[in-house]
C-alpha cells in the first residue's frame, strides 16, 4: 500500500489557498494512513523541481503537487529526471489548473484530496521536450501564446482566468504571425502561423474545447496549428472554438502524432504547461504511460463519454 508521501506546495498559488487548507489536509492524509512530509517551495528558481527530484531519488512512494499548473510541471520534471517513479498526486490550488481539470479532479481541495486518499491510479502519457525537459499537458508556440507565462502571479490572483483574457485582448492589435517549419511524424508544414499547440489533454488555458479528441493516455500528441489569418477571420475562428468545431476549418491543421519538431528563423518562443521554455528549435516526443497519477477511472470514463456525445 502507498504510504510514504512528500507534499510540495506553492504558498503563493491561488491567493495563498493551500495555507488555508494545510492543517485539515494534513490531518486527513494522516488519518488515511499516509506518512506525509509537507515541503514549501522557495524563491529559488526551479525549487519545486529540485525538491521533487530529491524526494523521488529518496524512494518516496508518492509526491503530491499542491499549486497551479507551474507547480505540477516542476514536480513532473523532478520525477522524470529521477530513476525512480513515485505516483503523482495533484491538489489544484492555482488559476486554471488545466491538467487537474483534464483528470476530473475537483477544484475543491477536500474533494480533490479524495482522489489521493482512495489510492486509485491511472497511467498517463508525458511529453519530452529536447533532452531533459518534460511536460504533462501542452506545449504552446506563437505570439498569442506568450500570455500563458507573461501574466503576473499578482494579476492571476486578482482576476483569476480573466487575467489571461484581459492580456490577450491587449495583444490582439499588435498580433503578428511567425514563419515556422513544423515536422510531425512523416509530414511537414512550412509557412506563417499565429499559434501552435501540442496537447496531451483537451484542456488548455481553462478551455476544454481546444482539442476535444485529446486523451491523457492514448500514446499520441494532439497537434493543432492555426495558420495566418486576418483579425476578422480570427474572431470567427474563436466562435467556432466555443462550439468545438474549429478543427474542421481550412485554416487549422489538426493531427494525432508521436513526434513534433518546431523550427523557425523568426523569434519563436516555446512554453510548456504555461511555463516559459525558451526559443525554438524544440523536439517533442510522447512517452506513453510514463507515469502514474491518482485519479478516478470512473470519472475519467465519464469525461471521455461526455466528450464523445
Amino acid at each position: 500500500m502507498i504510504k510514504e508521501m512528500v507534499l510540495i506546495y506553492n504558498p503563493a498559488a491561488g491567493k495563498n489557498k493551500f495555507r488555508k487548507w494545510m492543517r485539515v489536509i494534513e490531518e486527513k492524509l494522516v488519518a488515511a494512513d499516509f506518512n506525509v512530509t509537507l515541503v514549501s517551495s522557495t524563491s529559488e528558481p526551479k525549487s519545486v523541481l529540485k525538491l521533487a527530484k530529491a524526494a523521488a531519488d529518496s524512494g518516496v512512494q508518492t509526491i503530491v503537487a499542491a499549486g497551479g499548473d507551474g507547480t505540477v510541471n516542476e514536480v513532473v520534471n523532478g520525477i522524470m529526471r529521477s530513476d525512480k517513479r513515485p505516483v503523482l498526486g495533484i491538489l489544484p490550488m492555482g488559476t486554471t489548473n488545466d491538467y487537474a481539470r483534464a483528470l476530473g479532479v475537483n477544484k475543491n481541495p477536500l474533494d480533490a484530496l479524495n482522489n489521493i486518499i482512495n489510492r486509485e491510479t491511472v497511467e498517463i502519457d508525458i511529453g519530452k521536450a529536447n533532452r531533459d525537459e518534460f511536460f504533462i499537458n501542452n506545449v504552446a508556440a506563437g505570439k498569442i501564446t506568450e500570455i500563458t507565462y507573461a501574466v503576473s502571479e499578482t494579476k492571476k490572483n486578482r482576476y483569476g482566468r480573466l487575467a489571461y483574457l484581459l492580456d490577450g485582448l491587449k495583444m490582439l492589435p499588435k498580433l503578428r504571425s511567425t514563419n515556422v517549419e513544423i515536422t510531425f511524424d512523416s509530414e511537414q508544414f512550412s509557412g506563417p502561423i499565429l499559434l501552435c499547440f501540442v496537447n496531451n489533454s483537451n484542456t488548455v488555458g481553462g478551455l476544454e474545447s481546444l482539442c476535444p479528441p485529446a486523451e491523457i493516455n492514448d500514446g499520441y500528441f494532439d497537434l493543432l496549428i492555426l495558420k495566418k489569418v486576418s483579425k476578422a477571420k480570427l474572431f470567427s475562428l474563436f466562435l467556432l472554438l466555443k462550439r468545438g468545431t474549429h478543427l474542421e476549418s481550412p485554416y487549422v491543421i489538426y493531427r494525432q502524432v508521436k513526434n513534433v519538431k518546431l523550427e523557425s528563423n523568426d523569434d519563436l518562443n516555446v512554453s510548456y504547461d504555461g511555463v516559459y521554455g525558451g526559443p525554438a528549435p524544440y523536439e517533442l516526443e510522447i512517452l506513453a504511460n510514463a507515469l502514474q497519477v491518482f485519479a478516478s477511472k470512473e470519472t475519467l470514463h465519464s469525461l471521455q463519454k461526455k466528450k464523445n456525445q
